[in-house]
């Protein structure tokens, strides 16, 4: 009789495993906070001490069960797909807003997303941590909409499984202020002043710190009629007419304004000849491969 050498397989390695699952779970949740510690540091850092936060629990994940006495449920799992479902976690922690109050050098209030970047199905380090960004919008005043807002971006994103980058333009569907008459219905997303690395990394992965501007109908149609860096020229345009990244739902539609054809000629001069050097780079990629 001829015996097989080699390595016996262990069946009981695997996802049904108790004690497999019990080392998973114990390190997804010492990864989660690992991950809530690192980006409260990065946002200390970057905004400073938030003047409110809204859930108030909002800190490190809490778990409420023992691990082995209670199965965590995958998102998947659940029918509620508006959050990332966690029953393992006390409270509602799964997404908070930080308010940001103004300073002598940041007249408005600026509101940052803490929970789509976690790791929450996560075990162990990745390129993207949990979905991948977190969104910031910034206002002339403390106000029920942006955080809102910032919320229902959110839940678009855990709902569809997706990500929100640079250059997406969004239609709302409604006035960026609920219950007003505001012309701001769509937005755009772009880079944020306050975050200039706009890529960061987390115990979990890397995640891209975002910021969601309010325009209207006629502006993002003109982005989207623009040949790529449609949403810069309406970016560049906001802070030519002085309204920076701040999102004020009382304003007025630049596009109608006189003084606009002139200064969107002039923005989308510079976008042509950035495109002109985006095609001379890929003639000499090319080139340089042949």
């Amino acid at each position: 009789m001829v015996k097989t050498v080699g390595k016996k397989k262990d069946d009981r390695i695997g996802k049904e495993d108790p004690e497999f699952e019990r080392e998973s779970e114990l390190a997804r949740r010492k990864l989660l906070q690992d991950a809530w510690v690192a980006r409260n540091t990065l946002y200390l850092e970057l905004f400073g001490e938030p003047s409110s936060v809204s859930p108030a629990n909002y800190g490190p994940p809490v778990f409420k069960d023992d691990v082995g006495k209670a199965k965590r449920k995958n998102r998947l799992d659940s029918s509620d797909t508006s959050r990332p479902s966690d029953l393992s976690i006390e409270g509602d922690q799964q997404l908070a807003v930080l308010a940001y109050g103004p300073d002598p050098f940041k007249p408005y209030w600026t509101y940052v997303t803490a929970g789509i970047s976690s790791p929450w199905v996560q075990s162990e380090a990745q390129e993207v941590s949990g979905f991948g960004c977190e969104l910031m919008i910034k206002s002339p005043t403390n106000s029920a909409w942006a955080p809102q807002l910032l919320r229902t971006m959110a839940f678009y994103i855990f709902n569809h499984a997706g990500t929100l980058s640079p250059g997406k333009r969004i239609n709302l569907g409604a006035p960026i202020a609920p219950n007003s008459d505001s012309q701001l219905r769509s937005a755009i997303i772009w880079y944020a002043d306050e975050a200039p690395d706009a890529w960061y990394q987390l115990p979990s992965g890397g995640f891209g710190l975002f910021l969601a501007v309010g325009v209207t109908e006629a502006e993002c149609a003109f982005a989207d009629s623009t040949e790529n860096y449609g949403t810069w020229c309406i970016e560049q345009l906001l802070r030519r007419k002085g309204h920076g990244q701040v999102t004020n739902p009382e304003r007025n539609d630049m596009m109608s304004e006189s003084d606009t054809p002139a200064m969107l000629e002039t923005i989308k001069q510079f976008a042509d000849t950035f495109r002109q050097f985006d095609v001379e780079a890929d003639v000499m990629a090319n080139q340089d491969e042949q």
